[in-house]
């Protein structure tokens, strides 16, 4: 997953849209405002909350800057995770979601 997002799709102009298979904005923007309250997630969130749907309305580089799977190496996520190998900060990132409620 690590390898996926931060090599491969990140690796893609900042410009490219996304565009996921199914609506996952809405639910992902609350485990993520749980990780890290940056300004970045809290307009993701007014945005999520004010959108029915949010699928093709963002960038690779949007997602760089919200999705917190893309951002392992920033201090906040780490010290939310315990962790600082961006391997282990996206394992605990995922174990911490699967168990989100």
């Amino acid at each position: 997953m690590h390898t996926a997002l931060n090599k491969t799709l990140a690796a893609l102009p900042a410009e490219t849209k996304v565009y996921p298979g199914h609506e996952y904005t809405k639910a992902n923007v609350q485990f993520a405002v749980s990780v890290l309250q940056s300004d970045p997630i809290k307009k993701l969130q007014v945005f999520a909350e004010s959108n029915a749907e949010t699928q093709g309305k963002f960038t690779i580089g949007d997602e760089k800057l919200h999705n917190v799977f893309m951002r392992v190496e920033d201090p906040g996520i780490q010290k939310a995770t315990g962790e600082t190998d961006p391997i282990k900060v996206m394992a605990k990132l995922r174990e911490m979601k699967n168990n989100f409620k």
